[in-house]
């Protein structure tokens, strides 16, 4: 299917911005240091030029010398080929100066008047690095202890936090001092020129583009917060909770989904230990070995209801058989979210008030639920310097129930620590014309790059095989208990778009599909030749995921009717959309985005809020004129899309399915896997590869980077000092045509599916401690891309509430077909 060159850019933009000035790292420079490193290139740049001829002259002395003269002659020789001072006596250095030729004795009494002035460079540049390195460490703990910074810092790292405010880390052993500043400066990067969506250290807002929109001010903006736990812990203490009688008797179980006899769908969980990322993943499992215990519960029934019905088929049947139930997954319960708009720490409280806690996990932890959920509410209103407080101690209280409530199937969580979502509640600016324009010519590229998953045409292929010679339609359930339970090519994932070999496949736009949107991630820039241009992050879905988990922190005016409006467009006319849950609910530093639309229930994990449309409700058929799939109801056609901000890719089982039915379209364009991609698949470079910018029109869709073995830049790099390593970091950089301003990304030849997430780490020649931080941390095994600063840090930054940021925009374009 062909797609319209012009793209349909959503009026609304989600901005990410550094929580502090963007400028912040050029207070950490060393000026003067590096001024002497040029003044001592520069020396050495005259050495060199008046070595060669100088010890020429003297080889071709030594041998019209007495005998007694040559080991002094050729000492010197070599004393001028090294470029050190002279070991000899200055009466015996004036004996061979006096047998040299007169324009050669000029040269040696200028190549020692340079040699001395590289040596006094050397030791001034030395004492200067070392006083500047010293008042860059001392700078960054003053930054660190301002209240923007503390406020940033109080989350993310109360233990880093409490050092500052004691104000003494010069009392600090040196190896403990040397960690306290660099990890000061990993934060100090994030929170000026990255733009993480990390509470505090990379608040959230919204902006228009193009046409009419909200009006916004760069001036003066209000702020809210959401602090949060990890929701795996809140599921575990969820699972615990009716692990007992006297609470779960006040709970809703539901069963599994039964796809057919044999099959049903179950939950799963799963640590991934980056960032403490938790995800839930829709499985398909054999229903015979568990029918007994199934089948004695009916669909949506109370706890109580529950514990009667296994009592009639058992009458020794004990409450702790629920329990079981509901930990594999064979049950289902209803999550205790709190009424109304979601708010994470409502959630602990909402446990804690809920009938029956106290006699089933007792007063002291029913009182914790209650404390955490009360010391969240408090830490925006919080003074900065009482935050890291109550961040430990919330902390401390929920290590003490991780722990009392951990299990082999449900571990603890690793680096359980609270989290902050932070929104700024007024609108930005709107983004100026020329942005429009050049997502508009980037949109054409796009559009003319776009494929159908391979995988949708494996299941059409499925259909056709086996399913289109016997039925017109099947129920949806049917149709995925034989799609999953069927061997062949239509189970592999999404995962495989980069299988070589695949056919391209033409399909029209189809009653169950969303428009091809996507979602740019950008950065804007003034490139060397004063042209602006966008500069390309990352390419993601475009149904709203992304931006989805902050409508509830904002007024509906702002995000939430724009999302809804976004949605509306997207869905074909005639058609409704159903939501499929999940994974959204269950990554524990990001807040809820489910709960755009009605629910489709799939089973597995919690159930749905609201009034979900259950699964035996729908059939499937193909569509012949457009050559889709078609998911109805009796109402009509529905569209089941997935906006969560699990990647689809990761998605299995029903799930993966049912969202590419939805959206089967991909974009073939090389930079659509960011660089982060090229981390899965690296190959061991040769010297220093250098990959020049690449750009479509007005979008840069690839930064410059070099590719380079660590191994390599340490054995060029290290020296027994600080200084001389600083000094000659910058020779290689300047050797190599390395960009000044760098984010490094590391990887080895091993694949790393884990690699984006992993923050680059920013680099400048202009401040030591951005060099340091960078080789402390190097293995000699690893494989570094360092790819340019674009835009610079503070040249290329909007003004906002008075301080120039780092920005990062979210903008969504979606296609019509032709």
């Amino acid at each position: 299917m062909r797609f319209r060159e012009s793209a349909t850019i959503a009026p609304f933009v989600l901005v990410r911005f550094s929580g502090y000035a963007a400028t912040g790292p050029h207070r950490l420079r060393a000026g003067r240091a590096v001024a002497g490193l040029d003044e001592v290139r520069e020396c050495r740049l005259q050495l060199a030029a008046l070595t060669d001829p100088l010890s020429d002259a003297l080889y071709e002395l030594v041998p019209t010398l007495p005998a007694e003269e040559r080991r002094a002659a050729v000492g010197l020789r070599r004393d001028v080929h090294n470029g050190r001072v002279p070991r000899l006596s200055e009466e015996a250095r004036n004996r061979i100066a006096a047998r040299l030729a007169p324009d050669m004795r000029l040269t040696l009494t200028r190549w020692l008047a340079v040699l001395e002035r590289s040596e006094a460079a050397m030791t001034a540049y030395t004492e200067i690095f070392e006083a500047e390195l010293g008042e860059a460490e001392a700078e960054l703990i003053v930054q660190a202890g301002t209240d923007e910074m503390i406020k940033a810092l109080s989350l993310a790292a109360p233990e880093v936090t409490a050092t500052v405010l004691r104000g003494d880390p010069d009392r600090t052993a040196a190896k403990a001092r040397r960690k306290l500043v660099r990890t000061l400066f990993n934060y100090f990067v994030r929170a000026t020129v990255k733009t993480s969506p990390l509470g505090w250290f990379s608040p959230v807002a919204v902006c228009s583009i193009g046409g009419e929109g909200l009006d916004g001010s760069a001036e003066g903006g209000s702020y809210q917060a959401v602090a949060s736990l990890p929701q795996a812990l809140y599921l575990r203490l969820l699972q615990r909770f009716c692990a007992h009688e006297s609470a779960g008797r006040h709970l809703r179980f539901h069963p599994v989904l039964q796809l057919n006899g044999t099959h049903m769908v179950r939950a799963s969980y799963l640590h991934t230990r980056t960032n403490s990322f938790f995800w839930r993943e829709d499985l398909l499992t054999d229903l015979t070995a568990h029918r007994e215990q199934a089948r004695t519960v009916p669909h949506g029934m109370s706890g109580d209801q529950v514990l009667a019905a296994l009592h009639r088929d058992d009458s020794e049947a004990s409450w702790s058989r629920v329990a079981r139930l509901t930990d594999s997954g064979l049950l289902r319960l209803e999550s205790a979210w709190a009424q109304g708009e979601y708010d994470a720490h409502d959630s602990m409280t909402a446990l804690a008030e809920s009938p029956g806690v106290t006699d089933a996990m007792g007063t002291e932890v029913a009182d914790t639920l209650r404390d955490l959920g009360e010391g969240m509410r408090l830490m925006f209103a919080a003074a900065p310097r009482d935050r890291a407080a109550l961040a430990s101690r919330i902390t401390r209280r929920a290590a003490e129930l991780d722990e009392a409530t951990a299990t082999a199937t449900a571990p603890r969580v690793p680096d359980l620590a609270v989290r902050e979502d932070v929104v700024r509640n007024e609108p930005l600016p709107a983004l100026p014309a020329w942005v429009e324009n050049a997502l508009s010519g980037y949109g054409r590229r796009l559009s003319s790059r776009m494929s159908v998953l391979p995988q949708y045409a494996s299941t059409l292929e499925f259909w056709r095989r086996h399913v289109a010679p016997i039925h017109d339609s099947l129920p949806l359930s049917a149709f995925l208990g034989r799609y999953m339970t069927t061997p062949g090519p239509h189970l592999r994932h999404n995962a495989d778009v980069r299988l070589p070999g695949t056919p391209d496949l033409d399909i029209g736009m189809g009653p169950s599909m969303l428009r091809p949107a996507f979602a740019i991630l950008f950065q804007l820039a003034t490139l060397e030749d004063q042209e602006q241009v966008i500069v390309l992050n990352q390419i993601m879905d475009g149904s709203g995921g992304v931006t989805a988990r902050f409508r509830g922190l904002l007024a509906p005016r702002l995000l939430e009717d724009p999302l809804q409006a976004w949605l509306g467009h997207l869905v074909p006319q005639g058609s409704r959309p159903l939501e499929l849950l999940v994974s959204s609910d269950w990554n524990p530093v990001q807040a809820r985005c489910a709960g755009r639309t009605r629910a489709l229930d799939i089973g597995g994990g919690l159930v749905p809020t609201g009034e979900p449309v259950p699964l035996d409700r729908l059939r499937i058929r193909l569509d012949e004129r457009s050559g889709t799939l078609v998911v109805e109801d009796e109402h009509g056609p529905v569209v089941p899309f997935y906006s969560g901000l699990v990647p689809r890719r990761m998605l299995s089982g029903p799930a993966n399915l049912l969202s590419t039915i939805a959206s089967p379209w991909y974009c073939a364009a090389p930079e659509v896997w960011g660089t982060a991609s090229l981390l899965l698949r690296l190959e061991r470079p040769a010297g220093v590869v250098h990959t020049p910018r690449e750009r479509v029109g007005a979008v840069v869709t690839r930064r410059a980077h070099w590719t380079v073995n660590a191994a390599e830049l340490l054995a060029e790099v290290e020296a027994p000092t600080p200084a001389l390593t600083f000094a000659a970091y910058c020779d290689w950089a300047r050797a190599h045509g390395v960009a000044d301003e760098l984010f490094v990304r590391r990887g080895t030849t091993e694949p790393d599916l884990f690699a984006k997430s992993r923050k680059p780490l920013w680099l400048s020649v202009d401040v030591p401690l951005s060099v340091s931080g960078l080789l402390d941390s190097l293995s000699a095994k690893e494989i570094l891309i360092m790819e340019e600063a674009l835009p610079r840090p503070g040249a290329d930054s909007p003004v906002i509430d008075g301080h120039p940021r780092t920005a990062e925009y979210v903008a969504h374009l979606s296609w019509d077909g032709c």
